[in-house]
């Protein structure tokens, strides 16, 4: 039998189809239905007709992992195994659902980490910036800026699993690739979202004291003589913190809605804090 080789075409319609891994998503088997339909170009290229269903078959099992950044490297390691299954070497379908289940879970940790807490923040922060100064631009960067990144890095991450196979994401852990570059736009991520904090919550305090001295009355203003001094945006900030801590014990948005509504209204007519101008 001559030897079954994938052509770039079936690799790049394996990868795209992955996109579609959570439209068929149910909460017995995940993404299984998804991904069993991606693998089709790989399969009718390796395989005679009459082997279709039973390989097809084998990816029906549970299977659950982030599907678009970091996701598509599974995606590429399974076609390669597929390909070396095809040609004889020792690779059982077995084998094949071993690797893909020991690494949906660190997958999906780490491409959750970079979709959902670096990309997806980091634009969102610079998109709505703009937006609120009233640039059209804005809206259009988040969307063409995530899709062209998840298209960038899920394709460059597919075809490194394809060619180094499953011993790809073992390199990347052990040489800390990953972790750098998570370390580095988590840096900028909270570099963004602590700007939001101080340029979009506009929140200061106009309380002031008047002191009598041999020079007269002296008034003394909390925010410009003790707050902009030491702290600068100490209130956005503590604000911003309180409504992360209702939100780690799991106090619903709407109620949190309410609480700052209710604390704005009373601080107000208090003439504890007000809106900066």
């Amino acid at each position: 039998m001559s030897e079954r080789t994938l052509r770039k075409s079936d690799l790049i319609k394996h990868w795209l189809l992955g996109y579609s891994s959570e439209t068929a998503y149910n909460y017995e088997r995940l993404q299984a239905l998804g991904n069993a339909n991606a693998i089709q170009p790989i399969i009718k290229r390796l395989y005679d007709e009459d082997q279709y269903a039973e390989e097809i078959q084998k990816y029906m099992v549970f299977f659950n992992t982030e599907p678009s950044f970091i996701g598509p490297v599974i995606h590429g390691i399974t076609a390669a195994m597929e390909e070396k299954r095809a040609n004889g070497e020792d690779v059982s379908a077995d084998d094949i659902n071993s690797i893909r289940l020991a690494l949906m879970g660190p997958i999906a940790g780490i491409g959750d980490v970079v979709s959902q807490s670096i990309i997806y923040p980091v634009l969102a922060g610079i998109a709505i910036q703009l937006a609120l100064a009233g640039n059209l631009f804005g809206p259009i960067l988040f969307e063409v800026g995530y899709k062209v990144s998840m298209l960038a890095i899920g394709y460059s991450m597919y075809m490194l699993g394809y060619k180094k196979g499953k011993s790809a994401i073992l390199e990347l852990l052990q040489t800390g690739v990953l972790n750098r570059l998570i370390e580095v736009f988590s840096i900028i991520g909270l570099m963004v979202v602590g700007n939001m904090a101080v340029s979009r919550v506009n929140v200061i305090t106009p309380l002031s004291f008047t002191f009598t001295n041999d020079l007269g009355n002296v008034v003394f203003n909390l925010q410009e003589g003790v707050l902009d001094a030491l702290l600068p945006g100490i209130l956005p900030l503590l604000i911003t913190l309180g409504v992360w801590q209702l939100l780690r014990k799991r106090v619903k948005p709407l109620t949190i809605v309410l609480i700052i509504s209710i604390f704005g209204v009373i601080s107000s007519l208090l003439g504890i804090l007000v809106v900066a101008v």
